[in-house]
């Protein structure tokens, strides 16, 4: 039984690795499914649909999906998808939202990620894993955890608290394309529905008014890390 209690608007670390460390994104269009699925699969009425026609084509899934229209599950402030795990940070808003939510997007993309590569059994390290973040001053501690796992694909020793460039780290989270990074530092992302994927918080401008201080925020935390 999962020892985090899930509850209406708590907020929650959630992650998870592909079984035997197994890279679960092999494409762009991978890393696509995922993200759709993030905005498809978090409404209380979501259907099925053939997610694959808005990977080949953003526009459909931007003309079929409305956030003021969706009564969303969870609400989705930050993620980092890797090639072989990911990482998410959540807030429940509906009762069992979490649950569901994660029980669609595992159970979905294992299936389309099974038949894509002609494979069979579980694609996850068993159920997902989570952490209850009960503290806002650790929003900001989660947020640049989530973030600086990016640096992870390159040898910069973040970990370690050795980080000596930090304008080139921070240039590579920049340009990474399967993170939120982007979108909360500039505004912008490569992903043309980001704004479908993410939902903002009250409190999120009260700890990061300026653009430039989010990314202070990380360079601070990028120091300590150990």
């Amino acid at each position: 039984m999962r020892q985090v209690q899930f509850t209406p608007g708590q907020y929650y670390h959630v992650f998870n690795h592909g079984t035997e460390e197994r890279k679960v994104f092999q494409s762009d269009n991978d890393y696509k499914r995922f993200l759709i699925s993030l905005v498809v699969f978090n409404d209380t009425k979501a259907s099925l649909h053939n997610l694959g026609r808005f990977v080949h084509n953003p526009r459909f899934l931007l003309e079929s999906y409305n956030s003021d229209q969706r009564n969303h599950l969870v609400e989705i402030i930050a993620f980092t998808l890797l090639p072989t795990h990911f990482h998410l940070f959540l807030k429940e808003k509906e009762k069992g939202g979490i649950s569901l939510f994660m029980h669609r997007l595992s159970k979905g993309y294992s299936r389309y990620f099974n038949l894509k590569y002609e494979r069979n059994g579980t694609l996850w390290q068993g159920p997902f894993k989570a952490k209850l973040i009960d503290e806002e001053p650790y929003f900001v501690h989660i947020i640049s955890y989530i973030h600086l796992n990016i640096l992870d694909l390159y040898p910069l020793n973040w970990r370690e608290g050795n980080l000596d460039d930090w304008k080139m780290a921070e240039s590579k989270m920049r340009k990474y394309s399967w993170s939120s990074y982007a979108y909360h530092r500039t505004g912008k992302s490569d992903v043309s529905f980001m704004d479908l994927v993410l939902q903002k918080q009250d409190w999120f401008l009260d700890y990061f008014p300026l653009p430039e201080d989010f990314e202070k925020n990380l360079q601070l935390w990028s120091m300590r890390a150990k």
